[in-house]
């Protein structure tokens, strides 16, 4: 059983990033407290986890039943920041990305509980545009999960100027204790770590696709048979260990010359996002998912994940 800190994890919103984050410190044996400001949110979101558990039970990644991880989970409804604090010795919000909307429920909250360590779930806002102005800005850290966040094993943390070394050290040890790999952005950049590099491969395959160079099809082949099998158990670090790094800069030499430098979204990318063509969530992206409901596409994505996230446990238990 995970003890980390006496009372509840208090997770507030139950989007598809809250729901996956509250999953994940309950799996870890830690008590929950899920917040929404209605009803309708948090019955959908808590209807949701079981499923969730289910499929980790049926890859052999549940140590114990689905009952007994959802009696660890108390969900409410209340827009009043004492009533959700009460007992909890830590809170991660998790909103919407609008930067007004988090900074009041931050304010809220350190009226309620000014002690509380605050992650704010967040991939696009620094720390210090969050805490400006807060009583104790000593207290708000920057947490960056991944999507689908119960499955993927990774998150960023990311201080302020004036995040305390407490904060930070309970941080690391709860995302920690609950299963999750952690990395320290050293350095405020927009972006942070996992999301600039993405960005930059995002923008290389924009112009593969623009140019009619590679097809959306085939590029997901080239990607997940070769340096996404590599990147799935070696670092990119590694692996030039492996190439060597003399052959690594005399390929940057010739390559990097020749990337794309655009600092727009792909001409194709904006046509697609015009005509309604929003992926998964509209029944069409760079895919055809007609005849199928968002939530079962969904679940086929997240058991080819759960099939990884089995062989990464592995691979990570190998290296030890």
């Amino acid at each position: 059983m995970t003890t980390v800190g006496n009372g509840k994890v208090l997770v507030i919103g139950t989007g598809t990033m809250g729901e996956g984050i509250a999953q994940t410190f309950a799996q870890s044996g830690l008590q929950v407290r899920l917040v929404a400001r209605r009803q309708e949110p948090l019955d959908r979101c808590l209807a949701q986890i079981p499923l969730n558990l289910q499929q980790f039970a049926e890859f052999g990644l549940l140590k114990e039943p689905v009952e007994q991880v959802m009696a660890r989970i108390e969900g409410m409804v209340t827009t009043d920041m004492t009533l959700a604090a009460e007992g909890c010795f830590y809170a991660v919000e998790t909103i919407r990305e609008v930067l007004e909307d988090k900074r009041a429920l931050l304010v809220a909250l350190q009226a309620a509980a000014p002690e509380l360590v605050i992650g704010s779930n967040t991939g696009s806002f620094t720390v210090d545009s969050l805490a400006e102005g807060l009583p104790r800005p000593d207290k708000i850290i920057g947490i960056h999960y991944f999507n689908p966040a119960h499955i993927i094993p990774l998150v960023e943390i990311h201080r302020g100027s004036q995040t305390s070394e407490e904060a930070f050290v309970r941080t690391e040890e709860l995302l920690r204790a609950s299963g999750k790999k952690t990395v320290l952005v050293r350095k405020e950049v927009p972006g942070f770590i996992v999301n600039r590099i993405t960005g930059a491969i995002e923008r290389e395959i924009d112009y593969l696709l623009d140019e009619g160079i590679v097809t959306p099809e085939d590029l997901d082949v080239a990607i997940t048979s070769s340096i996404g099998f590599r990147f799935a158990c070696l670092g990119p670090m590694e692996v030039e260990d492996m190439i060597g790094l003399d052959i690594a800069m005399v390929v940057s030499g010739r390559v990097f010359k020749v990337l794309s430098n655009a600092t727009e979204p792909s001409p194709l990318l904006v046509e697609k996002v015009q005509r309604g063509e929003l992926g998964i969530k509209s029944g069409r992206g760079w895919y055809d998912y007609g005849g199928k409901s968002r939530a079962e596409v969904l679940e086929e994505k997240n058991r080819r994940l759960l099939r990884h996230l089995r062989l990464f446990l592995e691979t990570q238990e190998a290296r030890r």
